[in-house]
C-alpha cells in the first residue's frame, strides 16, 4: 500500500490492488478513531458492483470504534455531501470512483458540507498506516441505522433552484444518466420543476453498459447524435456519482466546460452584485472575462483543493468550480452536478428563451489545447522545479505567474500557458488558451519545446 492514500479527489483505485476490503475496514476504523468513537457517520454508495463489499467492511470498521453509523444506501455524491451538513452528523462518506472505469472504486469524505481538507485526510492516512485503532468495549459497539436521504436532499435543492428562477413550462430536456447513482434524482427534480424530460442510460448498473462513466465528448458521441436528431432545448449528462454535469446544445455540439462554468459564475456574480469566484488552476480565461465583466473577482486554486478555501469561512466566495463540477455556495460546499444540471436547464429557458445555443451566445468560445509529454515519476520534482524559470524566460507580454500547482503564465492579451505534472500518471501536462488559434499554436510550440528541454536537463 502506498504511503499516500488520498489524491486530488479522495481515494480511488482498483478494488483488488488498492481499494479493497482490507482498506475499507482500515478506513472505517481510522475514521472512528479520528472521531474518538463518539460521533455519527453517514455512508452512501454509487452503483458499482463492489458497493456492498466495501460498504460492509467500512461499516464494520466504524462501529468497532463505538461510533454510530447511518446507512444512506445508494445515493449520488452531492446528496452524501449535503448529508454531512445536517445536524447530529459529523462526517459523511461516499463510496464511489466517480468517472473511473467499472473495476475501480473509492472513498470521499465530507464534513460540514465540504470535502475533507488535507489536514483531515492526513489524519486518516496516518491512522490507517499506524494501525493504532480505537477498539470499543462490547457494550459500546456502535449502532447502525438506515435513512433515505433522497427526499430531504431533493426538497432542499428544489427550494434553492426556485430561489434562482421560476418553474418551467414544459421545455424539453434530454438526460444521459450514465447508469449511475443520480438516475432517481435529476429526472425527478426537472419534472417537479416543470420540464419535459427524456432519459437514456437511466437504470443504475455498475457495469456502465450504456457508455463509460466519464461524460467526455468521446464517450457522448451517441448522445450527441440523439441531441442533433431531436428537438431537445438542451442535453445534460452525468458521470457515475452525479457530481459532474456536461452540456450538449440542440445541434448536438458539446459545450466546453469552461464556458459552462462561466455561465454559472457570471449569473451568481450578477445576482450578488459582486463577489469572489474560485476555480481550479486548469480553467480558461473566458471565466475571468465573464466574471470581471459582471463585477466579480477570480481566484485560482490548485486542482483538488477548492475545499481548502471553502473551509476558511470566506463569505465572499459566491461560487466555485473545477471543470464539470460546480459548487453553489449558497446551497453548500459540495460539488453538485445535479444542481448544475437543473440550474442550467432553468437558465436555458429563462435567459436563452428555450435555446441552449442562444444562452451560450453570450459566452465567447476561444480555442484551447490540452496535451502532455511523458514524464517519469522520479523526474517530476526536478521538472516542476525547473520549468518555471525556463517557461517565463520564453514567453512575452506576461501579466502574472501563478505557481501554486505547476506554473501558469498569464499574458496581457488574455492567453495563458499552464504546465503541471500529473498526480496519477507519468506525465507532464500542458494547457493553453487564447483568443486566436494562431496564438495557441505559437504558445504550444514554445511550451512543448521548453518542456522537452527541461526534461532532457533533468535526465542528465
Amino acid at each position: 500500500m502506498s504511503e499516500k492514500l488520498f489524491g486530488t479527489s479522495g481515494i480511488r483505485g482498483d478494488i483488488i490492488e488498492k481499494v479493497n476490503v482490507d482498506l475499507a475496514l482500515g478506513l472505517g476504523r481510522a475514521l472512528g478513531t479520528y472521531l474518538n468513537g463518539e460521533s455519527c457517520v453517514g455512508v452512501g454508495t454509487d452503483a458499482r458492483t463492489s458497493d456492498v463489499m466495501l460498504r460492509d467492511a467500512f461499516v464494520a470498521g466504524v462501529v468497532s470504534t463505538g461510533a454510530n453509523l447511518v446507512d444512506l444506501g445508494r445515493a449520488p455524491m452531492p446528496a452524501v455531501g449535503a448529508h454531512s451538513a445536517m445536524r447530529d452528523i459529523t462526517v459523511s462518506v461516499v463510496i464511489t470512483a466517480s468517472h473511473n472505469p467499472p473495476k475501480d472504486n473509492g472513498f470521499k469524505f465530507f464534513r460540514e458540507g465540504r470535502e475533507f481538507i488535507r489536514s483531515e485526510e492526513k489524519a486518516i492516512e496516518d491512522c490507517v498506516f499506524d494501525r493504532q485503532f480505537l477498539v470499543a468495549d462490547w457494550v459500546r459497539i456502535g449502532k447502525v441505522s438506515k435513512w433515505d436521504i433522497r427526499t430531504v436532499y431533493l426538497e432542499r435543492v428544489k427550494q434553492f433552484v426556485l430561489s434562482r428562477g421560476r418553474r418551467a413550462s414544459g421545455m424539453r430536456v434530454l438526460l444521459d444518466l450514465a447508469n449511475g447513482a443520480a438516475t432517481d434524482y435529476t429526472p425527478h427534480l426537472l419534472r417537479e420543476l416543470g420540464f419535459s424530460v427524456t432519459t437514456i442510460n437511466s437504470h443504475p448498473d455498475g457495469h456502465f453498459p450504456g457508455r463509460p462513466a466519464e461524460p467526455s465528448p468521446r464517450n457522448l458521441k451517441d448522445t450527441m447524435k440523439i441531441a442533433a436528431d431531436s428537438d431537445f432545448a438542451v442535453t445534460l449528462c452525468h458521470d457515475g456519482d452525479g457530481d459532474r454535469v456536461a452540456v450538449i446544445d440542440e445541434r448536438g455540439q458539446f459545450i466546453d466546460q469552461n464556458r459552462v462554468i462561466a455561465v454559472f459564475a457570471g449569473d451568481e456574480v450578477r445576482r450578488r452584485g459582486g463577489g469572489t469566484v474560485v476555480v481550479s488552476i486548469d480553467t480558461s480565461s473566458v471565466i475571468d472575462e465573464i466574471v470581471k465583466e459582471a463585477g466579480g473577482v477570480i481566484v485560482r486554486a490548485p486542482l483538488g483543493s477548492l475545499q481548502e478555501l471553502l473551509a476558511s469561512d470566506n463569505e465572499d466566495i459566491i461560487f466555485a468550480s473545477e471543470p464539470w463540477k460546480p459548487i453553489f455556495t449558497d446551497l453548500g460546499g459540495w460539488m453538485d452536478g445535479i444542481v448544475g444540471a437543473v440550474r442550467f436547464a432553468q437558465l436555458v429557458e429563462e435567459q436563452g428563451n428555450g435555446s441552449c445555443m442562444k444562452l451560450m451566445d453570450s459566452i465567447p468560445e476561444y480555442p484551447m489545447l490540452r496535451d502532455f509529454i511523458p514524464c517519469p515519476d522520479p523526474l517530476k520534482q526536478c521538472f516542476i522545479t525547473s520549468i518555471k524559470d525556463q517557461l517565463v524566460s520564453q514567453i512575452t507580454g506576461i501579466e502574472r505567474v501563478l505557481d501554486s500547482d505547476g506554473v501558469r503564465v498569464e499574458r496581457k492579451d488574455g492567453s495563458y500557458v499552464l504546465v503541471r505534472v500529473s498526480g496519477t500518471e507519468p506525465k507532464a501536462r500542458v494547457y493553453i488558451g487564447a483568443r486566436t488559434q494562431e496564438t495557441v499554436d505559437k504558445l504550444e510550440s514554445i511550451a512543448k519545446e521548453t518542456m522537452k528541454q527541461t526534461l532532457e536537463q533533468c535526465q542528465k
